[in-house]
């Protein structure tokens, strides 16, 4: 029996006077950590914990009525999961509304991680299919979706710009977009295969100097002027894999864009078009350089070439370096998969 009582060690809010189970767990130090809370709550929420607490509870030797192990006078288990875990996993339970993740929040998956990690063990559906569609908010599954976050993106930018130490609220531009290696983290350990070619498409721009951790040791030196960083060490050796073999491909994706592209002839044999289509190239060559990194990026520029040049090819020969630019966008985006090996 456990006779024992630790006041000190009861979570400060999971602790209910009314509760009529006592579940107890490690925390990362070592001690334990207790939560009384309601027999019903746990089984309305997961058949797993229904079909054990159906079981009928051990009695203590030689008793009818006395349980084997109690706390503060009701049934005591030992869970086999962290007091972390516990700890989120049951504040959804108990308080939905107050667990609600903000969109962009480059923590989501930190935040969710305990959660999804018992409510996929202890097969809660509903509170694994309300995670699931926070993550997949943040990180498009279609190319139209990638585009609307774009533009989002572009006008967040402008906004911190136009701050003269980059905060908005209190917050640089890197705390109100989605992180990329968290999420791939989560996406790989629980099995959410439709944000990943987002997210390692969003990785595959930043460099591995860009560390969260790092940038944030002195936030005015990069974090002030727009900086985007990664998680980097929540990737593992296949993650990093998979990363450069993506990297890799779309380097390829955006040297064909010279030739493929800016490479073709005018249809209608007007010699002026030839150096317009060099020029245009050599200008994303010269004077985009960061977003030589991201052939999305590039082929979308393609499609509005108006808007960035004064001298341009014939009308016939930019109407087709815009269709040309949308169906190699569309095939770059359903490839993503591939090019990051996410289908092995």
């Amino acid at each position: 029996m456990d006779n024992a009582y630790y006041p000190d060690q009861h979570h400060p809010t999971l602790y209910f006077d009314d509760g009529n189970v006592v579940l107890s767990a490690r925390t990362q130090d070592g001690s334990f950590q207790y939560f009384r809370v309601h027999h019903s709550v746990l089984c309305r929420h997961s058949p797993v914990l229904a079909d054990m607490f159906a079981l009928p509870p051990l009695r203590a030797s030689g008793s009818r009525d006395m349980l084997e192990e109690t706390y503060d006078g009701v049934l005591h288990v030992q869970m086999p999961d962290t007091a972390e875990d516990l700890a989120s996993f049951l504040g959804v339970l108990y308080d939905p509304l107050g667990t609600a993740y903000k969109r962009f929040n480059p923590n989501t998956p930190v935040l969710v991680e305990g959660t999804l990690k018992l409510a996929t063990k202890y097969e809660c559906d509903a509170i694994r299919t309300r995670i699931v569609e926070n993550l997949e908010a943040d990180w498009p599954q279609t190319l139209a979706q990638w585009d609307a976050r774009r533009s989002e993106c572009i006008l967040l930018r402008s906004e911190h710009a136009q701050q003269f130490t980059g905060k908005i609220n209190g917050l640089y531009l890197d705390d109100r977009l989605p992180e990329p290696a968290s999420a791939i983290r989560v996406a790989t350990d629980y099995n959410l295969p439709s944000i990943l070619p987002a997210a390692f498409y969003q990785l595959a721009l930043l460099s591995t100097d860009a560390d969260w951790d790092e940038y944030r040791a002195n936030p005015g030196k990069h974090l002030r002027f727009g900086a985007r960083t990664a998680r980097w060490r929540l990737l593992d050796k296949r993650d990093l894999m998979r990363l450069v073999h993506g990297q890799k491909v779309l380097a390829g994706h955006t040297r064909a864009i010279g030739t493929d592209i800016f490479g073709k002839r005018c249809q209608r044999g007007i010699k002026v078009c030839a150096k317009a289509r060099t020029e245009c190239w050599k200008y994303f060559q010269e004077n985009a350089p960061i977003s030589m990194d991201d052939p999305l990026d590039i082929l979308y520029d393609c499609s509005r070439l108006e808007t960035l040049f004064t001298d341009l090819p014939c009308g016939a020969c930019v109407q087709d370096i815009a269709t040309s630019a949308e169906k190699k966008r569309r095939e770059l985006w359903r490839s993503l998969p591939a090019i990051f090996n996410l289908q092995a």
